[in-house]
């Protein structure tokens, strides 16, 4: 007789509390709770510290936080781990190189902002 074929693996054990804290996070901002918010974000960074899409909703946070050096930090954080995480990743990158260049137009860099809407306006991955 055939052997059974072996479970299948879940896709990874920290996979459903972070998108309960990225839930919860969510709720914790649309109810204006900003500070609440970074901290589950936070927290699932800690479950997935590789997961750049994390990396971005934070630098999200921060900028509505009036942040946007910390946001910028964190949106080159999330564009160095989608470059190492591979296929898959480009529009993650667009998406923190356009938050990138918010953090700097908040920071008064209208011109390097323009630099970088430019060169990622039209990207298509």
């Amino acid at each position: 007789t055939a052997e059974p074929a072996p479970p299948a693996r879940p896709a990874s054990n920290t996979e459903a509390p972070t998108l309960a804290l990225l839930r919860q996070s969510r709720r914790a901002a649309d109810g204006g709770d900003l500070a609440g918010a970074i901290a589950y974000v936070e927290r699932a960074i800690r479950l997935n510290p590789r997961d750049a899409t994390l990396w971005l909703a934070l630098a999200r946070l921060q900028l509505q936080a009036g942040q946007p050096a910390r946001a910028e930090q964190l949106a080159q954080k999330a564009i160095a781990l989608a470059g190492e995480n591979g296929d898959g990743q480009g529009d993650g990158r667009r998406a923190a190189w356009l938050l990138v260049a918010d953090a700097k137009e908040a920071q008064g860099q209208a011109e390097a902002a323009a630099r970088i809407r430019e060169r990622w306006r039209t990207y298509r991955g």
